[in-house]
């Protein structure tokens, strides 16, 4: 039977190449109002936090309930006193470079997701690979002092109620001017909501992270 599972799979991924391409002539005038509406190039970014913005409400508060879920999960547990992670030094170099190279990577789109390839949830995926890179290099400790220390935990909450906040008002038709397009203040709301969706993914994915290292030993 495997020689039939094999076949049904090569149909089902070969069959949509059978059909003709979608036809995008007509889709001009639709992409020209969706960057009249946003005043941003980056129509994803257009999309997601103007047009859709009602749906990414739902998605930021669904991370953030993730995050809680995790909590909760090791709320009645003791934390590991051996934590695993790489010994060999080539390994936690190129970790850590990468690490820096995400972290950077992670800023650029924050900043301007609206006008290139990017924005918030893209830039906290690169932040949230930064951070889990430095903790399976060794640096699990020192984050942790970090997080602590910095209160990152209130940071998160807070980036979550400014999103939501924000993108009630943005909702209500109560918004800066667009600004001159192309400019990194350009766009309304939509660059202080990619830094804040930004932030929330970092620092919730930290805050994960974390804690499956510290009860669990490891990733």
């Amino acid at each position: 039977m495997t020689w039939l599972y094999v076949l049904a799979s090569v149909v089902l991924f070969a069959a949509p190449l059978a059909g003709p391409l979608a036809q995008t002539s007509g889709m001009a005038p639709v992409m020209q109002a969706l960057v009249e509406q946003s005043g941003v190039p980056n129509l994803v970014s257009g999309v997601i936090l103007e047009t859709r913005l009602f749906d990414t409400i739902g998605e930021v508060v669904v991370f953030t309930l993730a995050s809680i879920g995790v909590r909760q999960l090791f709320r009645e547990e003791t934390k590991r006193d051996s934590i695993r992670s790489l010994t060999d030094l080539p390994s936690r170099v190129v970790c850590e470079q990468v690490a820096t190279i995400s972290s950077l990577v992670a800023v650029e789109m924050a900043l301007r997701g609206h006008l290139s390839p990017g924005g918030g949830f893209a830039a906290g995926v690169a932040g949230g690979t930064a951070i889990g890179l430095v903790l399976i290099s060794g640096g699990s400790r020192f984050t942790a002092k970090l997080h602590k220390r910095w209160h990152a935990d209130r940071w998160e909450k807070a980036a979550v109620l400014g999103f939501v906040l924000l993108a009630l008002l943005s909702l209500e038709g109560i918004a800066p001017g667009l600004g001159r397009f192309g400019g990194l203040l350009s766009g309304g709301w939509i660059p202080l909501l990619n830094l804040l969706v930004a932030l929330k993914v970092t620092l919730g994915s930290w805050a994960m992270v974390q804690r499956f290292i510290q009860y669990r030993g490891l990733l």
